[in-house]
């Protein structure tokens, strides 16, 4: 008689979506013989989300309409970056603020910003917010290089992607900007490519859109373990084409407050790409306003949420 194939246990494995999480974060729901297939490091990869932030994050109540101050006069962060640290960021009096940013993609499997999008802050958080935080901030130190680059490294940090088995190129680029232990730790997970058949069992039985994910994280794992894959590749697997149904209640240009006690409104270009505008209330002397470690998020859960950098975009 035929030896079944060990593959079909993970008909077993079956996934739990938590409907208050962005796009149904798992649960873990496993049945012992699962574990012949996959050991429970994996099982635990598969399910886990590196990066938790979501709208279920935002303060959703505070808020401004799109409209206010319209017609105020606002200085640009451009032409104060002579006041700017790393450490602290701008120091902002009352008044309103405008700069760009560039920013990253912090979800793959989900749409650009769209023109109706609304976007509110929330900080960056999950099991590899230390280190994601810590390759963004260390990026504005080696501004040689492309940000291309930095992103390919939050999508194999976003992937669960084993780093020691990442191209040589990358490797050296995620030597640059993290430290021996951050590395450590991302070479220690053992979430390798899987076959179209194991997805297919491993998938079966989830709901959209986290099925959809999971297998995008897997496909971008395949393109990220292949030395001659392209940015474009990778791109086309974490963009999804088109833009998401926006939230109408939260509209783009809406100002969210921010912990702080300022006021900040995204303006997405791209997924590379924020404009913030702030406002600083005459309550408050002063703010410092830091990107790095702060998400801007969209109220249309299929939209991308944007990992905000500290390198500040002006106009020679």
């Amino acid at each position: 008689m035929k030896k079944t194939s060990p593959i079909l246990i993970l008909l077993l494995l079956v996934y739990c979506v938590n409907a208050n999480a962005q796009f149904g974060k798992l649960k873990e729901a496993l049945n012992n013989a699962a574990g012949s297939v996959l050991n429970s490091k994996q099982l635990k990869l598969l399910q886990s989300d590196p990066i938790t932030t979501n709208f279920d994050d935002c303060n959703k109540t505070e808020t401004m309409p799109v409209n206010f101050g319209a017609d105020s006069v606002k200085k640009k962060l451009c032409d104060l970056t002579s006041s700017y640290t790393p450490a602290q960021g701008f120091t902002l009096k009352p008044g309103f603020y405008t700069g760009t940013f560039k920013s990253f993609c912090l979800k793959a499997g989900t749409h650009g910003p769209g023109n109706g999008d609304g976007y509110l802050f929330a900080p960056l958080a999950g099991p590899k917010e230390t280190i994601a935080r810590t390759l963004i901030a260390n990026w504005e130190q080696h501004t040689e290089i492309e940000q291309s680059k930095v992103q390919l490294l939050l999508w194999a940090i976003i992937a669960k992607t084993n780093f020691s088995k990442l191209s040589p190129d990358l490797q050296l680029v995620a030597a640059k900007l993290l430290n021996k232990n951050d590395l450590s730790a991302l070479s220690s997970s053992i979430m390798d490519y899987l076959s179209s058949e194991a997805m297919l069992k491993i998938t079966n039985n989830l709901p959209e859109p986290a099925k959809t994910i999971v297998e995008i994280e897997n496909k971008m794992r395949g393109l990220l373990y292949q030395a001659n894959s392209s940015y474009d590749q990778i791109e086309r697997l974490a963009m999804l084409a088109g833009t998401a149904e926006p939230n109408t209640d939260f509209p783009r240009g809406i100002w969210g407050l921010h912990p702080d006690g300022y006021y900040i409104k995204y303006l997405p270009h791209s997924y590379t790409r924020t404009e913030v505008v702030i406002y600083v209330p005459k309550t408050v002397a002063s703010v410092n306003y830091l990107p790095v470690g702060t998400v801007a998020v969209p109220a249309s859960r299929g939209s991308q949420r944007l990992g905000q950098s500290n390198l500040l975009v002006c106009e020679n």
